[in-house]
C-alpha cells in the first residue's frame, strides 16, 4: 500500500511554478493526454521538450537534493542506481481518467506536482487488494512523492469540468535488472510484462 508518501506544499518555488504554468500547451481531446518530455543525466547532458535547457538545469538544481533525500528515506538501497531526472508535463482533458496501476520499475522516486487548474481532483491511493484507501486533494503546486514498489497503487483522473495539468518529477534508472533485486521480483517476468506493455501501446497508437 502507498503509505510511505511525502506530500509538500509549495513544492516549487514561485518562479518557477510561473513559469511553468505560463508555457502555452497544445489543446487536448477531452478523453487524450499529452506528455512534454524532458530529461537531465547524471553527466549534465539536457534533452527538452516543452521546457528550455536552462530551465531544465534550474529545475534539477532547485529541487534534486529534496528528490534525493525523499528517496535515501524511503528505498535507500535504490539510490545508487539513480541516473537521470525527468521533468515531464503531462496535460489531460476534463474526462481523462488513468486507471489503478503501479509505476514502471525504472521509476526509482515518483513525484507529481499539481500546476492547474485552480481546481481538480488529485491521486487516489489503494491498498494491495486496489481498494481505495486515500485520496490527495489537489492544490497548486502541492508536491506527492513516492517510491514504487508491488503494491503501490494509485490512479488519477480529470474532474469532467476542466483540463488538468501536472508536473512529473521522476527519479529514474534503465537498471531494471538491479531494481528486481532490491525488490526481490522475478526479472524474466518483468522484462516481458514490460515488452507486452509496450506492444499494446504501439497497437493503440495505430487506432
Amino acid at each position: 500500500m502507498l503509505d510511505k508518501i511525502k506530500i509538500i506544499e509549495n513544492f516549487l518555488t514561485e518562479q518557477d511554478f510561473q513559469e511553468i504554468t505560463s508555457i502555452k500547451l497544445n489543446e487536448v481531446k477531452d478523453k487524450e493526454k499529452k506528455v512534454y518530455h524532458n530529461k537531465i543525466f547524471k553527466n549534465g547532458t539536457i534533452e527538452p521538450s516543452c521546457l528550455n535547457k536552462e530551465t531544465v538545469q534550474r529545475l534539477h538544481d532547485n529541487y534534486h537534493s529534496t528528490a534525493f533525500q525523499i528517496l535515501k528515506e524511503y528505498s535507500p538501497e535504490k539510490i545508487k542506481l539513480y541516473e537521470y531526472s525527468e521533468f515531464h508535463i503531462v496535460k489531460t482533458g476534463k474526462d481523462y481518467a488513468y486507471p489503478v496501476h503501479t509505476d514502471s520499475h525504472n521509476k526509482l522516486l515518483s513525484g507529481v506536482i499539481y500546476l492547474a487548474p485552480k481546481e481538480n481532483y488529485g491521486t487516489s491511493l489503494y491498498n494491495s487488494n486496489k481498494k481505495k484507501v486515500k485520496s490527495i486533494e489537489w492544490k497548486q503546486n502541492k508536491g506527492l512523492f513516492f517510491s514504487r514498489s508491488k503494491d503501490t497503487y494509485h490512479s488519477y483522473k480529470s474532474n469532467g469540468l476542466s483540463d488538468r495539468v501536472t508536473l512529473i518529477y521522476n527519479l529514474m534508472t534503465t537498471d531494471i535488472k538491479g531494481v528486481c533485486k532490491i525488490e526481490k521480483s522475478f526479472y524474466p517476468y518483468v522484462l516481458l510484462k514490460n515488452l507486452w506493455g509496450k506492444f499494446l501501446f504501439k497497437i493503440k497508437l495505430r487506432k
